[in-house]
């Protein structure tokens, strides 16, 4: 991550991955020591994931999720995404922003 981003832009990004819990997906645990750790009000946190499994996990947590489909998951069951796409895009028009993810999050309240 150092080398890709250099150093200042890398310590302003912390990385949870599945080797610093117990269970990995589809367990939540990776996702609650994440927003344990930070601090953070699970209402106002979107997750992108690209699997079935990781989108398990992620509603096991209790948190909004957009599903990113990949060439090696496209033919899974993204059934309880809060929205599913062919990708993330650049393209405002037609790609996932900062207004789409609040407009779900908002939408959750509602």
């Amino acid at each position: 991550v150092q080398t890709l981003m250099g150093p200042d832009r890398a310590a302003k990004f912390s990385i949870f991955a599945g080797d610093m819990v117990a269970k990995k997906k589809p367990a939540p645990d990776v996702y609650l020591l994440a927003v344990d750790t930070l601090g953070l009000d699970k209402t106002k946190c979107v997750i992108v994931e690209d699997s079935a499994i990781g989108l398990g996990a992620a509603k096991a947590a209790g948190i909004t999720c957009i599903v990113t489909k990949s060439s090696y998951t496209a033919g899974e069951d993204f059934s309880g995404a809060d929205m599913i796409v062919d990708e993330l895009g650049d393209d405002p028009a037609t790609g996932v922003t900062l207004e789409t993810m609040d407009g779900l999050l908002t939408a959750k309240i509602a």
